[in-house]
């Protein structure tokens, strides 16, 4: 979703850490280390996240030509997640209880073999699942150090942050008024730019007041 098609909601970030030089191939390097890699049914594992192609999702070998757009670098985030719903796992561990009781012809199971024929079940039902996918585009201008991600879930933006630093290497900081105005968007001269940094957070009201207030609700 996002920068070919989809709604156009996005959050922006800028890149506080200066591009390197000679970025292309350690970048290429770094893309294909963090690309998304399936989950294993077998595992514990629910939920993974990595880079695809913002074309196509199942596109994961990334080479320069699918992600470079002349001064953009352009990927999408992919996000799998493979969970056994609960009501469904409950029946189907009913299933195998019984069928376990009826061969062994008994009358009930203790707490642990219950708990063995869950993970048993949990795990057969996850190699025939298949897992939901969802991709998220990244459009990052590293020419100007903006990167806009087409996504305002909170969770989803952090993963998104943690996996742009790891792969970068580079510190994202989230667009606000206050960073807007330091990163030149909003036309403000050095003089005023330097002004705004020395700016300090302060209440509008002082603490006692708020105190009584809060104690009114």
């Amino acid at each position: 979703m996002g920068a070919f098609t989809g709604g156009l909601t996005f959050r922006q970030y800028y890149v506080t850490d200066p591009m390197p030089t000679d970025w292309k191939d350690p970048f290429q390097a770094a893309i294909a280390r963090h690309a998304f890699q399936p989950i294993d049914p077998q595992s514990e594992e629910e939920r993974a996240v990595g880079w695809c192609s913002p074309h196509f999702p199942l596109d994961v070998e990334l080479e320069p030509g699918q992600y470079l757009y002349n001064e953009y670098i352009v990927l999408a985030l992919r996000i799998d997640t493979l969970g056994v719903p609960g009501p469904l796992l409950r029946i189907y561990s009913e299933k195998e209880a019984r069928r376990v009781m009826a061969e062994q012809k008994r009358a009930s199971l203790n707490r642990y073999e219950k708990a063995e024929i869950k993970e048993r079940v949990k795990l057969d039902l996850r190699r025939k699942m298949l897992p939901s996918i969802k991709a998220i585009d990244m459009v990052w201008s590293w020419s100007e150090g903006t990167v806009r991600f087409f996504s305002t879930n909170e969770k989803v933006n952090l993963e998104f942050m943690e996996l742009f630093e790891a792969t970068f290497e580079l510190r994202l900081t989230p667009e606000a008024p206050l960073t807007a105005g330091l990163h030149g968007w909003m036309g403000l001269t050095e003089d005023e730019q330097a002004a705004l940094e020395r700016i300090e957070p302060c209440s509008f009201v002082d603490a006692d007041t708020a105190l009584a207030a809060m104690r009114e609700v």
